[in-house]
């Protein structure tokens, strides 16, 4: 009996890659995960957390993996951002990565596998970085630039309990603007998308102390219902 022949590709085949933008807000700034390259090429630069795809994992298996590898982070939410193809991205060879966004809260992060040294830095005060991972990167805030409006992204990078002024600092962070404060606070209060924990727990209420915050989730598929799928 003639032995079953396994399919043979006989194209040309790129290696694959995935690459992880990590996100946190330290109460002031918005701010990216990098890792400092411990190997050639661009050894001593800083690049994106990431690598090369293994034969028994997905792609999002693999971005996660190379996260834990190389910073030890986990983080809370992780989504599929964007591929990149350009034929010279990558000085060992052609490398199609596909980049993968995540957000965190807090956490700090220890330098592992073939990582040199990790570093949050501030989105509007980034080091020259290796491949073309400030382009990935330039790309990945735009994005979410344009997301966060219509997501629960903020909250990811808030704790369950937020005061306004710590939210409206955020917004400042991520467009680098100016906020007008009280009507910032007023209309999210507004459109119920965040609600008052004393409403809810009935405790107490003391003039001084801060007032928190909860995301509210029920409020916010209702709110994104109404004005995104109509």
């Amino acid at each position: 009996m003639e032995e079953k022949k396994k399919y043979q590709y006989d194209y040309w085949r790129p290696a694959v890659a995935a690459d992880n933008v990590v996100y946190r807000f330290d109460g002031k700034s918005l701010q990216v995960l990098l890792v400092q390259r411990g190997n050639e090429p661009y050894k001593g630069m800083w690049a994106l957390p990431g690598g090369f795809l293994n034969e028994d994992e997905t792609l999002r298996e693999a971005a996660l993996r190379e996260l834990k590898e190389e910073t030890g982070i986990v983080p809370r939410y992780t989504e599929e951002l964007c591929s990149c193809s350009g034929v010279n991205r990558d000085p060992r060879g052609r490398v199609i990565s596909v980049v993968y966004y995540s957000f965190m809260r807090g956490g700090e992060a220890q330098a592992g596998d073939d990582a040199a040294d990790t570093q949050w830095f501030n989105i509007y005060e980034l080091p020259e970085m290796a491949f073309d991972h400030a382009e990935v990167l330039q790309k990945a805030i735009e994005s979410l630039r344009t997301s966060i409006k219509l997501s629960p992204y903020f909250f990811y990078l808030l704790e369950d309990e937020f005061t306004l002024p710590e939210l409206g600092r955020l917004w400042s962070s991520v467009y680098n603007c100016k906020i007008d404060r009280r009507n910032f606070q007023k209309h999210w209060v507004a459109i119920g998308l965040v609600t008052n924990i004393l409403e809810l727990t009935q405790l107490p209420k003391s003039p001084r102390a801060p007032k928190y915050y909860r995301f509210n989730e029920s409020a916010y598929l209702k709110f994104k219902k109404k004005h995104f799928f109509k």
